[in-house]
């Protein structure tokens, strides 16, 4: 396979522009950052979450193109191939990063846009064992993944299993080549209006919960679309669930990072052109072919994240916060995932708006839009209080059509067995730093007050209600005697008009 050096060292090339200063872009900054996000220290020992401020001309990118946003993220010193895979050093200096018009990840070198059959050929080729299985197309592959794994077959497809290592290779090409990793001090902000990343992942990892990537600010894009060819069917998932890969933008192992003003959805592709390819009774809603995972998730050690005035709309599972149950030193506990939700539209979405385990989150202001009666993402549950969590949730709006009731503004998946006991027998942690709370206030559903906490507690006991649901900076393991305000300051508005103004002030192109 032949290789293409793409090396940058004039202005326009491979799509990307060095400005010798921000000029027409400097009206959106890297600055402003609050709640969360504007806690603490970064890596380059300045407060809260800046991004790529004060980024040098020589570090100041426009990009038009796939190829451009790649060599911006690693300064100009990435191998892209063929076939569209990369590999390079990421560049963890100050950088900005502007994006102009729609960037699609799923091409190859050329600035193809690639099919499900381009996946299949380029792991063929790459990998002799993948040639090996004998499949060509991706309606080979298909085809015979449902004969040997259509219901009642009732067990993860075996990774040995011919046609099941196909799907996965053609499934590891994708990603190799539509995740784009996002290095520490880093602006992404979008030009305008019309500034958008398709088909693919923005992935905020960095190498562990001790070496992460610091310091991120997203502006102003609009992210759609970040769709799984190669979905992988599993019996044993809620009775059978059909699982992909690619959320449109994923936090990890990241802390100091700002989301702010972007806009996130299905596009085009939305669930409905996926039904079931099963009989009965697999073959309802539960059932569709699922290609799109998360929006935004945010997962394992990612810590002092704020997400503010964004648009979330038509899609299934919004956002996962914590990944597992399961606490870690290393991944998701109590010590981290602590976020900042404020004046964010979500607007027909099913489910995890989000789903909360462990993080001490804090959702303000925020516009909550939806039908239970939809006939395409219809209304399924708001927010999730999950193992662990940390709510404090005031002054948001719920307006949900078709029969709405306090139990669809938030749910509670809880348990008080292993999960606990092993949350609190970790170093640092107690039963009481590991267990659920939830404060709300303020909060609306139809134009009437609404009990969140009082909701949560009913759906599931475990959750404890109190008017100081996080743990204290002073000490943490004992019984949680601190709020928000213990750690940042904020204003809170009333919700008189916030159906009107989050609306309006939400998503892309409104800065």
């Amino acid at each position: 396979m032949t290789i293409l050096k793409m090396r940058i060292s004039r202005a326009l090339c491979a799509g990307v522009a060095m400005l010798a200063s921000a000029g027409a872009n400097a009206q959106i900054s890297s600055l402003g950052a609050t709640g969360w996000a504007a806690t603490g220290t970064n890596n380059l020992g300045g407060t809260g979450t800046t991004g790529g401020h004060g980024a040098t001309a020589a570090k100041t990118y426009t990009v038009s193109t796939r190829a451009g946003l790649i060599q911006a993220l690693y300064g100009n010193t990435a191998t892209i191939k063929t076939d569209g895979t990369f590999s390079g050093t990421l560049d963890n200096s100050k950088k900005i990063i502007y994006i102009s018009g729609t960037i699609s990840l799923s091409q190859n070198a050329a600035g193809t846009e690639l099919t499900a059959n381009n996946y299949v050929t380029y792991a063929n080729a790459a990998s002799s064992t993948c040639a090996g299985y004998g499949y060509t197309t991706f309606t080979q592959i298909w085809n015979a993944y449902l004969a040997a794994y259509k219901p009642p077959y009732a067990n993860v497809p075996p990774s040995s299993d011919p046609v099941e290592a196909a799907r996965a290779c053609a499934s590891n090409q994708m990603k190799k080549t539509v995740v784009l990793n996002v290095p520490s001090n880093t602006s992404i902000i979008g030009n305008g209006a019309t500034a958008k990343i398709i088909h693919g992942t923005l992935m905020l990892n960095g190498a562990s919960s001790s070496a992460p990537v610091d310091n991120i600010v997203i502006r102003n894009v609009a992210f759609e679309d970040a769709f799984d060819f190669f979905t992988a069917w599993d019996p044993t998932d809620s009775g059978g669930r059909w699982n992909s890969n690619y959320d449109t933008v994923s936090i990890q192992h990241a802390t100091h990072v700002w989301i702010d003003h972007c806009t996130f959805s299905d596009g085009a592709r939305t669930d409905d052109q996926f039904p079931s390819v099963w009989a009965a009774p697999y073959d309802g809603e539960l059932y569709h072919v699922q290609h799109h995972d998360g929006l935004l998730d945010i997962t394992k050690s990612a810590n002092l994240v704020t997400v503010s005035y964004n648009h979330l709309h038509d899609h299934d599972k919004a956002m996962l916060m914590g990944g597992t149950d399961s606490a870690s030193l290393t991944a998701e506990n109590p010590g981290v995932l602590k976020t900042t939700f404020h004046h964010n539209y979500f607007q027909n979405l099913v489910q995890r708006k989000p789903r909360v385990r462990y993080g001490m989150v804090h959702f303000y202001n925020n516009y909550f839009s939806g039908s239970n009666t939809a006939t395409l993402y219809n209304w399924m549950v708001g927010l999730t209080s999950g193992q662990g969590s940390k709510l404090y949730v005031e002054n948001n709006v719920f307006a949900i059509s078709g029969g709405a009731s306090a139990s669809d503004t938030i749910g509670a998946s809880v348990s008080s067995g292993s999960a606990l006991t092993n949350c609190a027998a970790l170093s640092g942690m107690s039963t009481a730093r590991c267990k659920p709370y939830i404060f709300d206030s303020g909060n609306l559903l139809n134009g009437a007050s609404v009990n969140l906490s009082a909701t949560a507690n009913g759906a599931n006991s475990l959750v404890n209600v109190t008017s100081t649901p996080w743990s204290s900076a002073a000490n943490p393991a004992a019984t949680p005697s601190a709020t928000p305000a213990s750690y940042y300051s904020y204003a809170v508005e009333a919700t008189t008009n916030l159906a009107t103004t989050v609306p309006a002030a939400a998503g892309v192109g409104k800065l």
